[in-house]
């Protein structure tokens, strides 16, 4: 009788578990895994990038920050992406900021890491023509606006 609540609790643990997370290919994950140690993929999203294809990976690191990860599919990191507090915004990119965009009402921030290149700053905001994006250098000067 013991075995069979035991084989009973087993199947209702099973049936509540969390789903796997979805597939990546072997060498984005071994990618994931090296640059984000002990990291819990959340998503998994083939796309095409810029003419380029890629895995958009999102996953919470070990210190339970949400970070998307771009990959190629032979799994160089391309780039990382992850929300900041608008306090931790640089002056050089919050002063280039208020002065292109002296009336709207800042709304989040990501900081943009390209695997081989400098951090970006995407600033959400809503302005005179709605919910946009604009994007700095690190050193304030203007990039685009989305």
């Amino acid at each position: 009788m013991a075995k069979t609540w035991l084989l009973v609790l087993l199947a209702a643990s099973a049936a509540h578990a969390d789903p796997k997370p979805p597939a990546c290919p072997a060498a984005v994950t071994a990618t994931i895994a090296r640059a984000f140690p002990r990291s819990v993929i959340g998503a998994c999203k083939a796309e095409r990038e810029h003419g380029h294809d890629q895995f958009e990976v999102k996953l919470t690191t070990a210190d339970k920050t949400a970070v998307e990860a771009d990959v190629a599919p032979d799994g160089k990191l391309l780039q990382v992406e992850e929300k900041i507090p608008l306090d931790k915004v640089p002056a050089a990119v919050a002063k280039a900021f208020a002065a292109k965009y002296p009336k709207a009402k800042l709304e989040g921030a990501e900081k943009q890491t390209p695997a081989d290149g400098k951090p970006s700053y995407e600033l959400a905001f809503t302005g005179e023509h709605g919910r946009r994006e604009a994007t700095f250098t690190e050193d304030g000067k203007f990039v685009e606006e989305e």
